[in-house]
């Protein structure tokens, strides 16, 4: 299909043959939140990709005899897509009424017992698989549109279509879907992601992906390595915020292809991105009565993924699933995999995206969807909290309704936009029946593929750094779940959570009053966050109170501070509201503008005399009185310290001899207070001259080509917008001095061509021992050992930027910078 029309037919298309289905103002609300130009651009530049990548693909298979197609269980297969940057092919491969109880999706359908009546009325769900879908199996009731043109029927394709959205009209039900009435968009997986945006693009909600890499083609430091698949699913998500794609785990654990991380570590391509939801595969669950109810399957692929993050997911049926296949209108087979999970998971969430919209008129972001399930899931794996085989649990759809019905009441779901500096603020009364539980989600914006070739390099992708934190009324603060890759079988502990975009902190036996805080850490890309928030375990309010300023800095000497507090009613609810102050620091006053409300608005709260407080933070309550109603929230105001605490360096220590040219330097962190660092190096003690002086965030930074066999001197302090601390000791350190190096040598070894794009050629006039391309922060990135005089280095999965070349030849080291474009 020519691609410049595919954004053009696909508005067409929904709008001539779903009539009945999205309306197109609900598809125009959706997408009035996207930018729309930057999808189409991401569509042609997924496009482009792909045509290319497979073009020469095709021209090596035919050199190289590789298979384009390769036949697979379960009616699956395995296609050829592209290659590899070490030359070897790359292949797509799927994964090949049990699965509704398992999900609690037949509790919601019509006569389910939950007298919702969710069955995927008017719904659009999308599916890329391995072929074509047969849309005139009984099951699916032509309610199937394949969008593209496969050139064969797939019995895999079709099985997932019939588990996502199968009639329970047929076969007594036994084959019924999750969302029985919803209809499906289907594409066969190549040049997904370039459909995917288009469609996303088109305001679609919910698709499935039961395929990935073929695992046995990969070198071990691709599994669970963030690559560029992963990075396009997370750059599609965060520019269509209310579309989520479902993608399987893969079916890998017993392969044996990492077989040194004890069945762990075996996450590929799309499921290590960070936006989507993982689907891990487990038995069937008829009754679930707590953790052991779930029973893991013998296949399913385990996180975690390099940087430690929490997947897969979640867990649902994905052993003997019963559904259509494509040999007739009327066969069926019981089929294994995670493909069977990710539908019976993607089909449920179609039906979560359902009720929501009819109780409020409008969808949910995705963010929020994904909240949602993992927020709800039910407790699977031998210890509290999250793991990296069950993920968060086991979906439970039902749960999960409950809490959309209940929202305003015992439950929250709130979603909100938090800007560069803000902190989200507000308290809830807990029910002292529940636990008190809060999940925070949000869409991150795409990471930074860490440098390709290196195992389990352990970079977080995370971008924007959210914290959710809950504090009792005795000064107690609870940190949400988090795991720990290097012991990836340990169970889970309470910390600072810094690789997930979702943050859960789960509270037994509560009672009283909490305050929940959202924050972030160091600078939001594009200055804000969108986030999701859901809260359940509380007591009903009328309404709310809340404040994106919890914690704000001032500057000793500062007269007044000002917060704004927002009033939020629940819906058909109205009262006045009247609004106070107390628990102020001694001599300070408090102004509320105005005092009272009567409708939803803003209240200006203005402290002053602040300038007679000392250096710490002061929290203050403000109370909002109704009727029958109080509600707190407790902003927090820190008087910064300017008298800043001196650094302690760390590395190199002093009086470090022989040390490298490039050079990196690390030093305590001095405190909350510390917003920036002064670092300076010096050629002499007394800083006459200065060969570097930056301003950084971090406690560390690197300085290359210093000279060989010189002294140098360095010393760090900290500031903030308020001050500047004193600098820290002077240490000092000789660099090393480099053999045997002479001008002849210099000039007798030459790289080419600088710039570099993927490769770097070597010539010298004698032996090449060894080559290693360093960065220009100290990081070894490529290492080999040659032993010819001259030398090919492929840089082709290098980042760009500038680097320098080690060349050890005849026990003489020779170093040389070049530039990757």
């Amino acid at each position: 299909m020519n691609k410049p029309f595919l954004l053009i037919f696909y508005v067409f298309f929904l709008t001539a043959n779903f009539v009945n289905a999205q309306t197109d103002d609900q598809r125009a609300q959706i997408i009035s939140h996207y930018d729309l130009q930057k999808l189409s651009e991401l569509e042609q530049q997924f496009d482009k990709t792909f045509i290319a990548e497979r073009a020469n693909a095709l021209r090596l298979a035919a050199i190289n005899g590789w298979k384009e197609t390769i036949e697979q269980p379960n009616g699956g297969v395995a296609i050829l897509v592209g290659v590899f940057s070490d030359g070897t092919p790359k292949y797509y491969q799927t994964h090949n009424r049990g699965a509704g109880q398992t999900t609690r999706a037949d509790r919601v359908h019509t006569n389910g017992g939950a007298e919702l009546n969710l069955n995927g009325e008017n719904m659009i769900g999308g599916v890329w698989d391995g072929g074509r879908t047969r849309a005139t199996h009984l099951l699916l009731e032509n309610r199937v549109t394949q969008i593209d043109n496969p050139s064969s029927l797939s019995s895999h394709a079709t099985h997932v279509a019939g588990t996502m959205i199968g009639t329970g009209s047929v076969i007594v039900g036994i084959a019924k879907g999750m969302a029985p009435e919803a209809e499906l968009l289907a594409y066969d997986f190549l040049n997904d992601e370039s459909e995917m945006a288009a469609a996303a693009a088109t305001g679609l909600l919910v698709s499935n992906h039961s395929y990935g890499l073929r695992i046995e083609n990969l070198p071990l430091w691709r599994i669970g390595y963030y690559d560029d698949n992963a990075r396009n699913l997370d750059n599609i998500v965060y520019n269509a915020p209310y579309y989520l794609p479902v993608c399987s785990a893969g079916n890998d654990r017993r392969s044996g292809q990492n077989s040194g991380d004890g069945g762990y570590d075996y996450l590929t391509d799309k499921s290590v991105s960070k936006n989507s939801i993982i689907a891990a595969a487990v038995y069937q669950v008829t009754n679930y009565s707590g953790p052991s109810s779930v029973v893991m399957s013998s296949f399913s692929s385990w996180g975690p993924t390099d940087d430690g993050r929490i997947k897969p997911d979640i867990s649902g049926k994905g052993v003997n699933t019963y559904s259509s296949t494509a040999n007739t209108n009327s066969s069926y087979s019981s089929y294994n995999g995670t493909s069977m999970s990710s539908p019976s998971i993607a089909g449920s969430l179609l039906l979560l995206q359902q009720h929501y919209n009819n109780i409020h008129g409008f969808f949910m972001l995705s963010s929020t969807l994904r909240g949602l399930a993992l927020h709800t899931a039910d407790e699977a794996g031998s210890a509290p909290g999250p793991d990296y085989r069950f993920g968060w649990g086991l979906l439970n759809i039902e749960k999960a309704a409950e809490v959309i019905s209940n929202n305003g009441n015992e439950s929250i779901i709130i979603e909100e936009e938090l800007a560069q500096g803000e902190v989200y603020t507000f308290s809830v009364q807990a029910d002292g029946v529940n636990d008190l539980v809060a999940s925070l989600t949000w869409t991150d914006p795409a990471g930074r593929s860490p440098q390709a070739g290196i195992n389990d390099l352990d970079t977080p992708m995370l971008v924007n750094d959210l914290d959710l934190r809950i504090s009792d009324d005795g000064g107690i603060t609870f940190y949400p779940w988090k795991l720990n890759p290097a012991i990836p079988n340990a169970a889970a502990t309470n910390g600072d959570n810094t690789v997930d975009n979702i943050e859960k902190i789960e509270i037994a036996n509560p009672s009283g009053e909490y305050i929940i805080r959202v924050s972030h850490k160091n600078v939001l890309t594009n200055d804000s966050q969108v986030f999701s928030l859901i809260v359940t375990g509380i007591n009903r309010e009328d309404f709310a109170v809340t404040t994106h300023q919890g914690f704000q800095d001032f500057c000793p000497g500062q007269i007044s501070a000002t917060c704004n507090i927002d009033l939020d009613f629940s819906d058909g609810f109205s009262d006045t509201i009247d609004f106070s102050v107390s628990n102020l620091p001694s001599g300070v006053e408090a102004v509320l503008t105005p005092d009272t409300l009567n409708s939803e608005g803003t209240v200006i709260l203005t402290l002053n005399n602040i300038d007679a407080l000392a250096p710490g933070d002061y929290q203050v309550k403000v109370t909002a009185t109704g009727a029958t109603e109080t509600v707190n929230v407790y902003p927090i105001i820190h008087i910064v310290d300017s008298q800043l605490s001196g650094v302690a360096l760390t590395s190199p220590a002093n009086g470090e001899m022989n040390q490298p040219l490039d050079m990196n330097f690390t030093w305590e962190d001095a405190g909350m207070d510390a917003e920036e660092y002064d670092f300076q190096l010096a050629m002499d003690a007394d800083f006459t001259t200065v060969i570097a002086d930056v301003t950084i965030e971090e406690n560390y930074t690197a300085v290359d080509n210093l000279l060989e066999n010189t002294e140098y001197f360095w010393r760090v302090r900290a500031t903030n917008a308020c001050g500047d601390g004193e600098y820290s000791d002077v240490f000092n350190f000789v660099t090393e001095t480099v053999v045997g190096v002479d001008d002849n040598m210099l000039n007798e070894l030459v790289i080419y061509p600088n710039p570099a794009t993927s490769v770097l050629n070597i010539k010298a006039n004698s032996i090449i021992d060894s080559v290693e391309i360093i960065s220009v922060l100290g990081k070894s990135v490529i290492q080999t050992v040659e032993t010819d005089s001259k030398a090919q280095i492929d840089t082709g999965n290098l980042r760009a930027g500038h680097y320098f070349v080690r060349i050890i030849s005849e026990n003489r080291v020779i170093v040389k910078r070049f530039i990757k474009r």
